[in-house]
């Protein structure tokens, strides 16, 4: 954990002043790149802790950032789809308190490719599997599952709680879930014999209703020891009949949730989930749509933003791409040979 002393403060509220020249909807690349700049100006200790997890992680697969300063927030919106909190300079503070651990980028049919975006309840959603419902339990997840590109660091910055504070992030050290599966479970999981959905927000845009899969996919990868997780519990599901396919999910589901925490996030704390050794979620809560729901702002990282050049229109900070189509994309009726 890192707490933000008096020093950090006064560096990121002045920083933010600098980031205000420049707009992130409109001008992102200038405003990304004075961003990293002015992240030079945080203390030493806060430098290197961001620079420790950027490189090698934690065993709990996330870091909480305690003390931003968000200064006055204004009512929460209603919709999560008119950008709001992204010109608040909360916005640009959390840009530059975040600047070390990779570049910001976004997602075209994602809040028109907004780097800095808004997550809160939205009446009519409350029971959907996305960051705008409120009544369920959002499952665990790793962000994007369905995409080769997705986000190496998802970051949440909390402006408001909820009311009666029962809305809190879950994290799921990816470590510490497979380290309880049996040896079978864990081999089953490395193979490519899974599919999972294309999250439906990236489809409403085109109007398109129907399920697009992505697979086949291996939900494990990597080192046993610091394993590579993707799946969204929500999405993901075994490709043929094999009785230990269709059982190694739960499985992984069950010892997720055994050594999950529950993160309460508090005005001006954020969260940063190291998106492929954690799954991450949220518990339910009541909306109530009177101006103080719960508000957090969201932006996604990456260490390497040339690995999506090819899908990124004049070399931009939004990925553009048509999920109907492209490589692993799944015909209707398609099954994984078992191996």
């Amino acid at each position: 954990m890192i707490d933000l002393g008096d020093e950090d403060g006064a560096a990121l509220l002045d920083a933010a002043q600098v980031l205000s020249a420049h707009n992130p909807i409109r001008t992102p690349e200038s405003y990304v790149a004075e961003a990293q700049i002015q992240a030079a100006r945080l203390s030493e200790p806060t430098r290197r802790a961001l620079l420790a997890f950027r490189r090698f992680s934690n065993d709990s697969g996330g870091l909480l950032i305690r003390g931003m300063p968000v200064g006055e927030v204004p009512a929460t919106p209603t919709m999560a789809d008119r950008p709001m909190g992204i010109d608040l300079p909360a916005a640009a503070i959390m840009s530059v308190l975040v600047a070390t651990l990779g570049d910001q980028y976004g997602f075209q049919p994602e809040r028109d490719g907004q780097i800095v975006q808004d997550v809160l309840p939205v009446a009519g959603e409350e029971r959907i599997q996305s960051s705008i419902s409120s009544d369920v339990r959002l499952k665990d997840h790793t962000e994007m599952a369905f995409t080769e590109y997705r986000a190496d660091f998802v970051v949440l910055g909390c402006l408001r709680p909820d009311h009666n504070r029962i809305a809190n992030t879950t994290l799921a050290s990816g470590r510490r879930a497979v380290a309880r599966l049996g040896t079978r479970t864990a081999e089953v999981l490395r193979q490519k014999r899974f599919k999972t959905a294309v999250d439906e927000s990236f489809l409403r845009a085109s109007n398109y209703c129907e399920p697009i899969w992505i697979g086949p996919i291996a939900v494990l990868a990597g080192e046993p020891e610091r394993p590579w997780l993707r799946a969204d519990f929500a999405e993901t599901q075994a490709m043929d009949d094999d009785q230990a396919a269709a059982a190694a999910l739960p499985t992984l589901r069950e010892a997720a949730a055994s050594v999950a925490v529950e993160v309460q996030l508090e005005t001006g704390d954020v969260l940063v989930v190291d998106n492929h050794h954690a799954f991450h979620g949220r518990t339910p809560f009541r909306a109530r749509g009177d101006g103080r729901d719960r508000w957090l702002l969201r932006t996604y990282l990456t260490r390497d933003l040339a690995r999506s050049k090819s899908v990124r229109p004049g070399d931009g900070r939004v990925i553009d791409t048509d999920y109907r189509t492209g490589p692993g994309v799944l015909e209707p009726g398609h099954h994984s040979p078992k191996s």
